[in-house]
């Protein structure tokens, strides 16, 4: 039977001296490894957060105009599209019509808007654009919304781009 036996290794080190170079340039490129790889991690980290926020918004603007539209149009008596399905104009027993459209501003952006009492009210956000609204009726008292809103993105960054498809049929209350 064989006996296995430890061997004690000695580094000779001596006292009083610091790194060799190789030493040195060894650490460094070690610590820059592991910064490159923080970086990397962290830059991942921002794009899928602002990522979240941009589909978010789209989806929250999108929801919530969906929501008011619908919600207009059950309150009213009469439906009536105008310019090719580019304005809807519901009609009330006892006040004034409401009006949905797209306004554009100077600069370009679109803007979901709501017309009631002489007061425009603002549907969606400066954040995002409305690329496209179409209203068609589809029976005389039921009407289909198709709405496509974009994550506004002036300085065309890939991490900022979503687009989002909206669409549902609303039905006047009987």
């Amino acid at each position: 039977m064989k006996k296995f036996q430890l061997r004690q290794i000695n580094i000779n080190h001596r006292k009083g001296e610091g790194f060799s170079l190789i030493e040195f340039l060894i650490y460094i490129a070690i610590l820059a490894i592991v910064v490159a790889a923080m970086g990397l991690v962290a830059s991942n980290v921002f794009q899928v957060g602002v990522r979240n926020d941009v589909v978010q918004e789209v989806g929250h603007n999108g929801r919530f105009a969906m929501q008011k539209i619908g919600q207009v149009i059950k309150e009213s008596s009469y439906i009536t599209i105008e310019e090719e399905g580019k304005k809807l104009v519901l009609s009330f027993e006892n006040r004034s019509p409401a009006i949905f459209y797209v306004f554009e501003e100077a600069n370009g952006k679109k803007i979901l808007r709501i017309q009631e009492e002489d007061q425009d009210v603002d549907l969606t956000t400066h954040r995002v654009n409305v690329d496209s609204l179409f209203f068609k009726k589809v029976s005389e008292d039921s009407v289909r919304v198709e709405m496509n809103i974009s994550f506004d993105n002036p300085q065309g960054l890939p991490e900022y781009e979503f687009k989002s498809f909206f669409t549902s049929s609303f039905t006047l209350r009987d």
